[in-house]
């Protein structure tokens, strides 16, 4: 055989074992594309931007380089569904679970928020803080016309357990609407809340963090891979673990989290619950166990104390 043949033979082969096992050192840097954000003002990502960087400084050595790429376009969660199934705009997400992204997409069922976001407290107008502070009952609760975006989980749960729940698919135009009365209450993660209000103080001042209630549907951000690229997802998760176990991942999620966790006062606030049909709670435990997640009947300042800077 032409020996220029049999060394093209040999190079593609090796390509092909690229794509299917991790081999130290040898392959070609893995490439990971995600998600733009909705809006200048969306900054939900941008942790799990910094934990995927992480991760992949932590699997350098077995791995080998890596890099990050975000893509320039901004889709729909359901245009990005599909656009992770081919693996061709973006490879790997950060998203909330639901069975449809379980089922045609590989997850990484370790929950990288510890269920944080499942809390959720209501953005509100100044003037209906009252109103809030006299709920007593889920009932009462549900009677207040609320917001969520078309495409969250969050949204099906809420609307199963009977709340009258105004959607729309942009963003920013949920701050709009809440601002001008077209419901009542924007329930938003322990994690999203507070960051929200300050973005927007210049334009909806006159929103408010409730200080009263706190509503948990149960949700589990897992990194998503595309099929077409089982080595990335294999990646993340020995990198997750791994971080789990030397203690880096809770640095930088108390790091990031510790001051809304500490400002929400959950364990202070009357907590209802209702089930969420796209979430299995038992798939947010099949790796790490109930302990990894955040207890809300917890002092967040007691666990806080060693993870922030003096």
């Amino acid at each position: 055989m032409d020996f220029n043949l049999l060394r093209l033979c040999v190079y593609l082969l090796f390509l092909s074992l690229c794509n299917l096992v991790y081999l130290p050192y040898a392959c070609a840097a893995d490439k990971f594309v995600i998600n733009h954000s909705d809006s200048e003002s969306d900054r939900r990502y941008q942790y799990t931007y910094e934990l995927l960087d992480l991760i992949i400084q932590e699997t350098n050595a077995d791995f080998g380089d890596a890099s990050i790429e975000v893509t320039n376009l901004v889709m729909s969660r359901n245009r990005i569904f599909k656009s992770l199934q081919d693996g061709q705009t973006i490879n790997v997400m950060a998203e909330a679970s639901n069975e449809e992204w379980n089922t045609k997409l590989i997850p990484i069922p370790i929950p990288i928020r510890k269920g944080i976001q499942g809390f959720r407290v209501f953005i509100i107008k100044n003037e209906n803080k009252n109103l809030l502070a006299n709920i007593d009952s889920l009932e009462q609760l549900m009677r207040l016309r609320t917001g969520s975006g078309s495409q969250w989980s969050t949204r099906v749960a809420m609307k199963q357990a009977g709340f009258d729940v105004v959607e729309s698919a942009q963003y920013d135009s949920l701050f709009n609407m809440l601002s001008k009365g077209r419901f009542i209450t924007f329930g938003r993660g322990v994690n999203e809340a507070y960051q929200e209000v300050e973005l927007f103080q210049k334009r909806y001042p006159e929103l408010i963090v409730d200080e009263h209630i706190v509503l948990n549907i149960p949700l589990a951000t897992y990194y998503y891979v595309s099929p077409t690229k089982p080595r990335l997802a294999n990646r993340i998760k020995v990198g997750l673990l791994r971080m789990i176990e030397n203690g880096k991942f809770d640095k930088l999620f108390y790091q990031w989290h510790c001051e809304y966790l500490m400002r929400s006062q959950l364990n202070k606030r009357k907590l209802f619950k209702i089930s969420n049909p796209l979430v299995v709670e038992s798939q947010m435990t099949s790796i790490m166990g109930k302990d990894f997640l955040f207890n809300s009947s917890l002092d967040a300042s007691s666990i806080c104390q060693k993870y922030l800077k003096p």
